[in-house]
């Protein structure tokens, strides 16, 4: 077995991932606080009719952590938009979050672009670029970020402040996320010392074994979709490999049935079921009966806990499990996690 030490992440992590999975904790508190310096002028302080939240990529996944946060809590209907265009349920009754870490997403430039023409409420989040010049042109809400890491790596700061500026707006009531801020940072700590390359058995460690060589398949309850995608994000950027995720109860509908063929596959695919005290029993039964059903067809189940007593630490102490597995694949497999290609080249040509 690989020991995964320091000498060896050191031969691969050159642009220093190890050492930003080490900050999270910290990204948090201070990606609150930069949430609690924002400046807001006071304007129409009733609960807009919806939030929309547009970002791509590590950008957008703080959209959908921001919604699996507030989960059923929220007044109004939160959505996340992925992509060039907007529904039209978007107006001057909405309130907007346009997020994109560089400032240069395309996507997310066109989004926020629309949804001003449309009257939203804006609230830019970003490091700089086109975002913050056009929240500037404007006269926006920009809330500033940290720059100079990859977007991925930067949730901490993509997340808190928008859950700190809502909680200013009044669009979280009866959440104390004082209390639930402070346990997270503790708990992220606190599994920084659990998971650092020193510790030679740790989850993440023995969860990158399983899936080095595999196909990892990320199965969640609905609630934990946004993690689920958190996972196969990250296990495709830093990992270099493919990934696929799905959610209960839907998957019992219709996946379930295609763990059969081809068997060859099947055979190579290494299941994570991830697992949430937030997930009705109903859930829970359905994934205990999943596993049993498919187990024969697969290379391995592995089922991972949150931990926690609030819903947001719960929800980032899985993420960070994730995050530490995808990096301990990526030296199993040989890889830089940092570099993202293929992305890049992408966007090359998309500006010919």
């Amino acid at each position: 077995m690989t020991m995964l030490n320091l000498d060896q992440i050191k031969q691969y992590d050159s642009e220093g991932m190890l050492r930003l999975l080490c900050t999270f904790s910290e990204q948090c508190k201070r990606g609150w606080e930069i949430g609690e310096a924002l400046e807001l002028d006071g304007g129409d302080e009733r609960i807009p009719n919806n939030i929309a939240i547009a970002g791509m990529g590590g950008s957008g996944i703080g959209g959908d952590l921001v919604k699996a946060v507030l989960g059923g809590q929220s007044p109004c209907p939160i959505i996340v938009c992925r992509g060039y265009t907007l529904p039209a349920f978007v107006t001057s009754q909405t309130f907007f979050v346009a997020v994109s870490y560089s400032g240069n997403t395309e996507e997310t430039i066109l989004s926020v672009e629309r949804a001003f023409a449309q009257g939203a409420q804006i609230l830019a989040v970003t490091s700089g670029g086109k975002l913050k010049a056009f929240a500037d042109a404007h006269g926006l809400p920009c809330v500033i970020i940290p720059p100079g890491q990859p977007p991925r790596a930067s949730l901490g700061y993509l997340l808190m402040p928008i859950l700190s500026t809502f909680v200013r707006l009044g669009f979280t009531p009866d959440l104390d996320f004082q209390s639930d801020l402070e346990e997270t940072i503790t708990v992220l700590a606190k599994l920084v010392e659990d998971f650092h390359p020193d510790v030679p058995e740790s989850q993440p460690k023995q969860l990158a074994q399983a899936l080095h060589g595999k196909l990892p398949v990320i199965y969640a309850p609905q609630e934990l979709e946004a993690i689920a995608m958190r996972w196969k994000g990250q296990i495709n950027e830093n990992s270099k490999s493919l990934a696929y995720y799905s959610v209960y109860p839907e998957m019992n509908h219709n996946e379930i049935e295609g763990w059969k063929q081809p068997s060859a596959l099947t055979q190579q695919c290494h299941v994570i079921q991830l697992r949430d005290p937030i997930a009705p029993y109903q859930t829970q039964r359905r994934m205990d009966i999943t596993a049993e059903l498919i187990q024969p067809h697969t290379a391995g189940i592995t089922q991972v806990h949150s931990g926690g007593g609030s819903l947001l630490t719960r929800l980032l102490s899985l993420v960070a499990i994730g995050d530490w597995t995808s990096f301990y694949l990526a030296i199993l497999y040989e890889q830089n996690p940092t570099p993202v290609g293929r992305i890049e080249e992408l966007k090359r040509r998309l500006e010919m």
